[in-house]
C-alpha cells in the first residue's frame, strides 16, 4: 500500500515538474512569439511541399517505366508527362529546400537569442535578488543551473522547430498513401502506433530517473565547487583526499549509476525502434509483391509508399532520439524556474520617497527583527536615534545583532516590527538605490574584483576623474603602496584581491568610500586584522573620512571606539547601555566597563 502511495506521489511530483518546466520554457520563448508564429507558418508550407515529394516521385518512376516500354505519354500542352513531373518535382523540392533554409536561419537566431537571453536574465535576477537569498544558497550551483538551462532550453527550441514540420507532413502523407493503397497504408499506421506505444512505455519511467539524476548531479556539483572555492581551507586542513573521495562518491557512483539507467533505456529504445521499422517495411514489401503482380499498384506507387514509410517513421524516430534532449531540457528548466520565481528586491516601492538631500539622521523606532518565520529575534525592541554627522559605535559579543543593525540601515532587510527611519523616512518607503548610493561601507574582509586597482577604487563612482582618484588614494594612505607596484593603478589584484595584503585591500576600500562621498559611513571591524603600523595608517585615513559624516562603527577592539560620540552596547538583541566612553566607564558593574577592563587586562 505504501509503495502504491509513493508511486502516486512520484507521479504527481513528476507532472508538476513537467508543468513547471514547460512554463519555464514558455517564459523564455515568449519574447519570440512573432518569430515562432512565422516558423509555424513556414513549417506548414514546408510540410505540404515535402508531403507531395514521394507522390510526385512515384508518378515520375511510372512514366520512366512506361517510357522504357516504348510509351511516351504526352500532356495537353504537348509536353512529355515525365518532363512535367520532373519539373513539378524540381519546383516542389526548391520550394521545400528554400523554405527549410529560411526556417533554419530563423530557428538558429531564436535559438541563440534564447541561450543568451536565459543567461542574461538569470544574472540580472541574481543581481536583483535580496541579500538573504544569496546567504541561503550555493550561488555557484545556482549559476551552473542557469547556464545549463540556457543551452538545454535552446536545444528544445531547435528540436521542436526541426521535428514539428515533419509531423505536419504525416497528415498529408497519410492521405496520399491511403489514396494509393489503403491496406499498405494501414500497415504503416499500425507500425507507427506500436512504435509510439513503445516510446510511451519506455520513456515515461525515464522522466523520474532523469529528475533524480539531475538532482544528484546538482548536489554533487555544488559540494565539489564549494570545496574548490574554499581551496585554502582544504589545503590548510589537508583534506584533499577527503574532498576527492566525496566528489567520487557523489558523481562517479551515485549520479553515474542513475545516469546509466537512463542510458540503458535509451539503448533499448534504439534497438526496438530499428526492429519495428524493419518489421513494418518488411510486411509492406512482402504484401506489395502481390499488389504489384496483380496490377493493384504500380512500381512507382510502391516507391511513393516507401517514401511515405520513411516520412511516417522519420519524425517519430527523430522524436525518440531527441526525447532525451527534451526531457533533460524540461527537467533543467523546471529547476531554473525555481530560481527565476524567486523574489527580487523592490527598489522603488509604491509611493517611494527620494529626499533631495540626505543629511544622514537614523532612527530605530521599537525595531525587532528575525531572519525567518519561527526563528528567534536577532533584535528586540531597539530604540535609538543617531543625529546627522554623529559618530556612534556598536559593541557586544558576536551574534548580538550588531551587523544586523547595520544591514537594516542599508535596507538589505526590513524590521519584523517597528521602523527604521533615515532622514525621517521609513526605509520601506525609500528608493533603495538612492539610499545605498549615500552609504559607504568599509568591511572587515574586503572582497575586490579581479580587475585593476583603479577600477576597484572607482567602482560605484563611474564618473570619477583621475584627479579624484589620486586625491582619494592620497587621503586613504594608499598612494605609497600603489606607486611601488610595477603597473601602479593598472595592477590586476586577483580574485577577491588575493594579490594584495589585508591592509592594502582596506586602504583600497577606504579610497573607494572617499570617492563615494557618502552621508552615512559604516565601518565594520575595519582594523581588526591589521598590524600596528598598518592600523595607524588606516585609522588616520578613517578619521579623515569620518569628518562631517554620520558614522557607524562595529568593533570588538574597544580602543577603536573610544573617540565615538556615543556607544551602544548590545546584549541579546537589545541596547542595554548607551553613552560616551567616559559615561559608560562610570557605570559600576556595567557591561561596557567590564568588557573594556577585560580588554586592557585589568580583569
Amino acid at each position: 500500500m505504501d509503495d502504491e502511495n509513493n508511486t502516486q506521489i512520484n507521479q504527481i511530483d513528476q507532472k508538476e515538474q513537467i508543468k513547471k518546466g514547460l512554463r519555464a520554457i514558455w517564459r523564455h520563448v515568449r519574447p519570440f512569439k512573432r518569430e515562432v508564429t512565422l516558423l509555424v507558418i513556414l513549417g506548414i508550407v514546408s510540410a505540404i511541399a515535402n508531403g507531395f515529394v514521394p507522390y510526385v516521385t512515384g508518378r515520375f518512376f511510372d512514366t520512366l517505366i512506361q517510357l522504357s516500354n516504348g510509351t511516351n505519354t504526352i500532356t495537353s500542352s504537348s509536353l512529355p508527362l515525365w518532363g512535367v513531373l520532373l519539373g513539378v518535382w524540381a519546383i516542389v523540392q526548391l520550394i521545400a529546400n528554400n523554405i527549410d533554409w529560411v526556417m533554419d536561419r530563423l530557428r538558429r537566431r531564436v535559438e541563440t537569442e534564447v541561450v543568451f537571453g536565459v543567461q542574461v536574465g538569470g544574472f540580472k535576477h541574481l543581481l536583483n535578488a535580496p541579500l538573504m537569498y544569496h546567504k541561503n544558497v550555493h550561488i555557484n550551483g545556482v549559476i551552473q543551473k542557469i547556464g545549463t538551462a540556457s543551452w538545454r532550453i535552446s536545444a528544445i527550441v531547435k528540436t521542436v522547430a526541426d521535428i514539428a514540420p515533419q509531423f505536419l507532413s504525416i497528415i498529408i502523407g497519410v492521405t496520399l498513401a491511403a489514396s494509393i493503397n489503403t491496406f499498405l497504408a494501414s500497415i504503416l499506421v499500425v507500425g507507427v502506433f506500436f512504435y509510439v506505444a513503445l516510446l510511451i512505455k519506455i520513456l515515461l519511467p525515464i522522466a523520474a530517473i532523469d529528475a533524480a539524476a539531475h538532482k544528484s548531479w546538482n548536489e554533487g556539483w555544488d559540494d565539489a565547487a564549494q570545496a574548490v572555492m574554499q581551496i585554502e581551507s582544504v589545503k590548510q586542513a589537508a583534506t584533499e583526499d577527503y574532498e576527492s573521495s566525496t566528489v567520487m562518491n557523489s558523481l562517479m557512483r551515485k549520479t553515474y549509476s542513475l545516469w546509466m539507467k537512463i542510458e540503458k533505456n535509451w539503448s533499448n529504445v534504439a534497438f526496438f525502434q530499428r526492429t519495428i521499422v524493419f518489421v513494418t517495411q518488411f510486411a509492406m514489401f512482402a504484401f506489395s509483391v502481390k499488389f504489384v503482380s496483380n496490377g493493384t499498384i504500380t512500381v512507382g506507387e510502391l516507391v511513393a509508399l516507401n517514401g511515405y514509410a520513411l516520412m511516417f517513421f522519420g519524425p517519430f524516430v527523430s522524436l525518440g532520439y531527441s526525447w532525451q534532449t527534451i526531457q533533460n531540457g524540461i527537467t533543467t528548466a523546471a529547476q531554473a524556474e525555481e530560481i527565476f520565481d524567486g523574489e527580487e528586491e523592490d527598489y522603488e516601492p509604491e509611493g517611494a520617497v527620494t529626499p533631495q538631500h540626505f543629511s544622514g539622521e537614523v532612527v530605530f523606532d521599537n525595531v525587532s527583527f528575525a531572519y525567518g518565520e519561527g526563528q528567534a529575534d536577532v533584535l528586540s525592541g531597539v530604540n535609538l536615534k543617531v543625529n546627522a554627522g554623529e559618530v556612534v559605535a556598536f559593541v557586544g559579543e558576536s551574534g548580538v545583532g550588531k551587523s544586523t543593525t547595520i544591514s537594516l540601515i542599508s535596507g538589505y532587510y526590513f524590521p519584523s516590527k517597528g521602523r527604521v527611519l533615515v532622514d525621517g523616512v521609513d526605509t520601506r518607503k525609500l528608493y533603495l538605490t538612492n539610499l545605498r548610493k549615500n552609504i559607504a561601507v568599509v568591511p572587515q574582509e574586503v572582497a575586490l574584483f579581479n580587475d585593476t586597482i583603479k577600477s576597484n577604487i572607482c567602482y560605484g563612482s563611474p564618473d570619477a576623474t583621475d584627479d579624484d582618484i589620486a586625491r582619494a588614494t592620497e587621503e586613504a594612505h594608499a598612494s605609497e603602496f600603489i606607486g611601488a607596484l610595477p603597473l601602479g593603478y593598472d595592477t590586476i589584484v586577483g580574485e577577491r584581491g588575493v594579490k594584495l595584503s589585508v591592509g592594502q585591500k582596506q586602504r583600497v576600500a577606504i579610497a573607494r568610500a572617499i570617492l563615494r562621498d557618502p552621508k552615512i559611513l559604516i565601518l565594520d571591524e575595519p582594523t581588526s586584522a591589521l598590524d600596528s603600523e598598518t592600523e595607524r595608517k588606516v585609522t588616520e585615513a578613517l578619521e579623515k573620512l569620518m569628518r562631517g559624516r554620520t558614522t557607524f562603527i562595529i568593533a570588538h577592539r574597544l580602543s577603536t571606539v573610544r573617540k565615538a560620540d556615543r556607544i551602544f552596547v548590545l546584549e541579546k538583541g537589545k541596547v542595554v547601555e548607551e553613552g560616551s566612553h567616559e559615561e559608560l566607564m562610570q557605570i559600576k558593574n556595567g557591561n561596557y566597563r567590564h568588557r573594556y577592563e577585560l580588554h586592557i587586562g585589568l580583569v
